[in-house]
């Protein structure tokens, strides 16, 4: 708040100050009173008037100054009344009361959208927990009953089963910190273990593995990571070429550990690579496999920012893509 926009803002009363002195003194200059006198009086009048407008400039200024820091530091916008000092004019106590009862409708309407939340998160996770149960004993039958029609089967199960895990963490993605447990972790066990999980797949499509200088501890949680891990395969085999390979090596820059996972399939263009984490995102790759949903790479960014682990992709198109995680190392 500046004194011109305050002085704009009285610009009324005080032209109605300024009329009310000059009919004053042509009224009492026409009664023939010393001209003096005349003078004095109108002084007081407007060094009064200029006096009340000073001491309510101050107190406005102080509290609307007061207010806007406030307002702009506060990350929970809703409780600024919380905060802030009730103010002693009655432009702000209408402000100040506004903001109260609108503070109270949103935190009301946060409370019940987050209970409902809460309830459809609940649902989603006790809904992935019996589909897996069905899952699991179609993949009994289906070992129980080897052949060419079944095998098949199984690989579209796979399938489901990695989008449904996709859709556990996405439901888990927002309170990561509430279920993640920060250890000591060996780089090549998370990996080996990782690949394990993604066997059948990689092993059906002829995927070729490479591991080398993964002799590093980390500090994070393996069932995050090795989850994230796994999306970044999951592209890889999604987007491959013909004689498909995947790289996994590591290396120490600056006391951090520095994993690199590259593959050589189709690439991304110039173009799209700065978009890849964007929700949804899916580019010219995913307008030629019609089953990408963009959510993949967009997870995986959301959860590294949770675990506090850096994520960087690069890629030359129709050559290869090279996925770069960067960790805390284990002291």
């Amino acid at each position: 708040m500046t004194i011109l926009k305050y002085i704009k803002d009285k610009s009324i009363s005080i032209l109605i100050l300024l009329l009310t002195l000059i009919i004053t003194f042509m009224f009492i200059f026409l009664v023939e009173i010393n001209i003096n006198y005349i003078i004095f009086t109108e002084m007081i009048f407007l060094f009064s008037f200029i006096l009340i407008l000073v001491i309510d400039f101050i107190r406005r200024k102080k509290f609307y100054n007061d207010f806007i820091d406030t307002f702009s530091e506060l990350d929970e916008k809703s409780y600024i009344t919380e905060i802030i000092e009730i103010p002693n004019f009655i432009e702000g106590q209408i402000l100040y009361q506004s903001l109260k009862v609108e503070s109270k409708y949103i935190n009301d309407i946060t409370s019940g959208y987050n209970n409902k939340f809460k309830e459809y998160r609940q649902y989603i996770e006790t809904w992935v927990h019996e589909i897996k149960t069905s899952i699991s004993t179609s993949k009994l039958l289906i070992e129980n009953n080897k052949n060419i029609t079944t095998l098949s089967i199984e690989e579209e199960i796979d399938k489901i089963d990695d989008y449904i895990e996709q859709v556990f963490y996405v439901t888990k993605s927002d309170t990561v910190e509430k279920d993640y447990h920060i250890k000591k972790l060996y780089l090549k066990y998370i990996i080996t273990n990782t690949i394990k999980n993604k066997s059948k797949e990689i092993i059906n499509i002829g995927m070729k593995t490479m591991l080398h200088d993964l002799y590093f501890y980390i500090l994070s949680d393996s069932k995050w990571i090795e989850f994230i891990i796994c999306q970044i395969i999951s592209n890889s085999i999604k987007y491959r070429i013909n004689k498909p390979t995947i790289e996994f090596y590591s290396e120490e820059i600056n006391n951090k550990i520095c994993l690199y996972i590259k593959d050589n399939g189709i690439g991304i263009p110039k173009e799209d690579i700065s978009r890849v984490f964007e929700k949804g995102f899916a580019g010219v790759n995913g307008r030629i496999k019609s089953t990408s949903t963009g959510i993949g790479l967009y997870l995986c960014k959301k959860l590294c920012n949770k675990l506090e682990v850096d994520i960087d992709i690069s890629s030359e198109f129709e050559k290869c893509t090279t996925v770069k995680l960067t960790f805390i190392k284990d002291i």
